[in-house]
């Protein structure tokens, strides 16, 4: 080899090594900053660094990270797209893609990346509890949907709205911030204006008067549209028997007539639990038998 040659060689080793220390401080000054909550001087160093490094993994994963933090969704993902792209095996690059995905609202593809992450670390508690909330909030949003297209359908039926409700109460369910919570109340009282009495025959034995009584009292309450009568009146009917779907069903409308949805989807859940064929269009009445 000509001396020239191993000049050559030898420069182009110090530029790269060069490179390498000048990359490597900047990622720690930008750590540093990051460490200290300085977002704006971290993103700065970070900048320059994957410009120069575009396959430094390290660097777009702590990018994205700072877009998080500061409210920059959309330029997280693509930060962290590249991490992913640079780092695929690195679990927890795919795990803070998933956060950056389900900030902007696609949960569909936050839920894929932190099966990723799972897949390459399964023991990655964050990305374990974020894929159980994220596909929590698929479930509500895949209840949620069904729920509305049911409800604002054209014409739709008694049989649509009792769907509805049911749709609708479970999206709340599962997620308690659910927008199926601003539908409820106009479900119910389309319901309401379709409900037919349906009668339940029933001997009445003297330890079921005073059940019979208050159930009574909340049909007739809610009737002529009494809710806190009503409410009362099958609260009080719980004392006696708690096993009764139609007396949970018609609470459930009592506490949603008064705006207390917590206690509605309670209620409407609690008659689903007690029978799964639960007719919403259905307002029972106890009829005596001998």
């Amino acid at each position: 080899m000509t001396g020239a040659r191993k000049a050559a060689d030898y420069a182009e080793w110090m530029e790269t090594a060069v490179t390498k220390f000048e990359s490597e401080d900047r990622l720690a000054r930008a750590l540093q900053a990051l460490g200290q909550a300085d977002f704006p001087a971290a993103i700065s160093l970070l900048e320059e660094l994957v410009v120069e490094d575009v396959a430094n993994a390290q660097a777009w994963s702590q990018l994205g990270v700072c877009y998080l933090e500061t409210r920059r969704p959309s330029d997280a993902v693509g930060a962290l797209s590249r991490a992913v792209q640079a780092a695929p095996m690195d679990a927890h690059a795919h795990y803070l893609l998933g956060n950056a995905c389900g900030s902007l609202g696609q949960l569909d593809r936050a839920a894929a990346c932190y099966r990723r992450a799972l897949e390459l670390d399964p023991h990655h508690a964050k990305a374990e509890e974020f894929l159980m909330k994220v596909d929590s909030l698929i479930e509500s949003r895949e209840h949620y949907r069904a729920g509305v297209s049911l409800l604002y359908s054209q014409d739709p039926s008694p049989q649509d709205l009792n769907r509805s409700l049911r749709e609708l109460t479970l999206s709340v369910a599962i997620f308690e911030n659910s927008p199926a919570r601003d539908n409820l109340q106009d479900c119910a009282r389309r319901l309401l204006d379709w409900q037919q009495e349906w009668p339940l025959p029933l001997e009445i034995t003297p330890e079921l008067k005073p059940w019979t009584a208050a159930c009574e009292r909340g049909f007739q309450c809610i009737r002529f549209k009494n809710w806190a009568g009503a409410q009362a009146a099958y609260e009080e009917a719980l004392t006696y028997r708690v096993g009764d779907a139609f007396v949970q069903q018609a609470l459930g409308f009592s506490f949603i007539e008064l705006g207390e949805i917590d206690n509605a989807v309670r209620a409407w859940l609690r008659a689903l639990e007690l029978d799964s064929n639960c007719d919403f269009t259905h307002l029972t009445r106890i009829q005596r038998t001998m």
